[in-house]
């Protein structure tokens, strides 16, 4: 147990020495903060650590076993199989080049979770403001322990949160065969090529009302609804789940509809103060909108709730930006602290009440 909080309070201390000797630089009409590369590559790598080094934790033993048993153990295997029709091939593909460089599945651990880790870090980096707050909220609210749990979908998430501007430069040639290959380690991933030509639009429009209005219809018509998503979802690897879809229960609780909720109640309270400050505001408010409507979804049934592992590494991007703008100095500082205890609070009660430690008794070997 002592291990997650000893990592949620190094990981957010390094980052708020790299903000404390950080740099602001212009940058395409923007004013970007730079934090100090030195102390937020030691937070990242005690991130990758953590992750890359545990055992038992959720999905864990059935990926190491998955490895051990279904990776091809040669590179002309691991061409074959490309073209053998099997689902998510590019995952396999994946795991049996690093099965012939080194057949130990817990090689194949560590590098996902530094590919994961290093590419949502550095889009944080970049792109969030607030690093500390980010890095605080990424374990805070859940995600990073969920990068534990759904490797293969979030090491998708990762590539794609990490290639997102692309969407709006407008960069479709580059851009959709990144989500074409990424719907090979997950299928679910080519919701994105739809996602391209809508999460851009501007935030607060026609388009934020319109995802808002059919994702609360849906949740409201769940009974008649229910059964046509089951039947989308029904050639996807959510499939086997397409009976208990048509009905209702083991669903999510109403405390994360509304942590994820607060992000984009903030950012229509703020859209004033927030619109034009940052490049890709637009994306960003959509994503966590959507993020929102998954959620709600996931308390008529969990698997939902899977969806979430793409969307709500945007939502964390959100809050940061919200806290940054929305507030005068003063402001800022109270609204900053009251973030830290809240999330932690939330934290505290999915590790401690919510999880009782289920993903925590067999860390290490």
């Amino acid at each position: 147990m002592k291990v997650w909080w000893i990592t949620l309070a190094s990981s957010y201390l390094l980052c708020l020495v790299a903000g404390l000797n950080a740099k602001t630089v212009y940058d395409n009409g923007y004013y970007v903060k730079k934090y100090n590369k030195f102390f937020s590559g030691i937070a990242a790598t005690i991130l990758i650590l953590v992750a890359g080094l545990r055992n038992g934790i959720g999905d864990t033993p059935i990926y190491m076993g998955g490895f051990k048993k279904d990776a091809p153990s040669t590179i002309q295997g691991s061409i074959k199989l490309l073209f053998s029709g099997k689902k998510d091939v590019g995952f396999y593909f994946y795991q049996g080049i690093l099965k012939t460089i080194k057949n130990d599945p817990n090689v194949f651990i560590f590098v996902t979770s530094l590919i994961t880790i290093i590419l949502i870090f550095i889009t944080y980096y970049k792109y969030s403001q607030m690093l500390e707050l980010s890095i605080f909220l990424f374990i805070a609210t859940g995600c990073y322990l969920v990068t534990m749990n759904g490797v293969r979908q979030y090491l998708a998430s990762a590539i794609l949160f990490f290639c997102f501007p692309l969407i709006h430069e407008r960069k479709w040639k580059i851009y959709l065969p990144i989500v074409l290959v990424c719907s090979t380690i997950h299928k679910s991933a080519l919701i994105f090529l739809v996602l391209y030509f809508i999460v851009d639009k501007p935030a607060w429009g026609n388009t934020t009302k319109w995802i808002l209005f059919i994702g609360i219809a849906l949740f409201v018509t769940y009974p008649i609804s229910g059964p046509i998503i089951a039947n989308l979802l029904g050639e996807t690897q959510y499939g086997e789940y397409k009976d208990a879809l048509m009905s209702t229960g083991q669903g999510a609780n109403m405390i994360r509809v509304l942590v994820m909720a607060v992000p984009v109640v903030l950012s229509y309270m703020g859209r004033d103060f927030l619109k034009g400050k940052e490049r890709y505001y637009n994306c960003i408010v959509n994503f966590s909108v959507i993020n929102l409507i998954f959620i709600l979804l996931a308390t008529k049934f969990w698997i939902y709730a899977r969806f979430n592992m793409y969307f709500s590494v945007y939502m964390i991007i959100l809050i940061t930006w919200c806290v940054k703008y929305m507030f005068d100095e003063k402001n800022t500082k109270i609204i900053y602290l009251m973030c830290l205890g809240l999330y932690f609070i939330y934290y505290w009660y999915e590790m401690v009440i919510s999880l009782k430690q289920a993903y925590i008794g067999l860390f290490f070997n």
